[in-house]
């Protein structure tokens, strides 16, 4: 037995009383017990239920993700579904970008036409693109007549609104909107 006066050592561990104490001792009378904490099983088992759920809810997310990911690309190919989309297939978009280039989910197509000073689409190309979006032949007469100092111009067929504007130089801007 140690004697509890005598210093303990610095780098000795302290000595443990041969009696715990009374607030330690062992009780069998759950009331004298009232006031420490209780081991909650429920809680136990319910933190181990939701470990088990855990492969569940990954996946649920992965799933999501992937549904997520298929709408993204079926509204990217809606895009391929549109009349301006077809005749770019069907003529060409150029040979720089820009000459012939869809917009708002392909909603919009926007067509440059060579100028004197610039590239852009040939006229048999750009007469390619209005006779796959049938452009009647008025509005037609309309772009070929217009001049550098007409300003834009505009038409409408179908579902189809068109604006351009013409100067020799730059040649031919056209903007294609369908309203669907």
């Amino acid at each position: 037995m140690t004697d509890s006066t005598t210093p303990t050592p610095p780098d000795q561990p302290l000595p443990l009383p041969e009696t715990p104490p009374a607030h330690m001792a062992a009780s069998h009378n759950p009331a004298e017990h009232a006031d420490l904490p209780v081991l909650d099983t429920e809680a136990a088992t319910t933190d181990h239920g939701r470990r088990r759920h855990l492969p569940l809810l990954i996946a649920v997310a992965g799933a999501a993700a992937l549904v997520l990911v298929g709408v993204g690309v079926l509204w990217t190919m809606g895009a391929d579904d549109t009349p301006f989309a077809s005749a770019r297939d069907k003529c060409g978009s150029g040979t720089l970008a820009g000459e012939a280039e869809l917009g708002d989910q392909g909603r919009t197509l926007t067509l440059r036409g060579r100028g004197k000073e610039s590239t852009g689409l040939s006229y048999s190309t750009l007469e390619c693109y209005w006779s796959e979006l049938d452009m009647p032949d008025s509005v037609k007469a309309e772009v070929e007549a217009t001049r550098a100092l007409d300003g834009r111009q505009s038409g409408d067929w179908g579902d189809i609104h068109a604006s351009w504007s013409y100067h020799p130089d730059s040649g031919l801007q056209m903007v294609l909107t369908h309203a669907n």
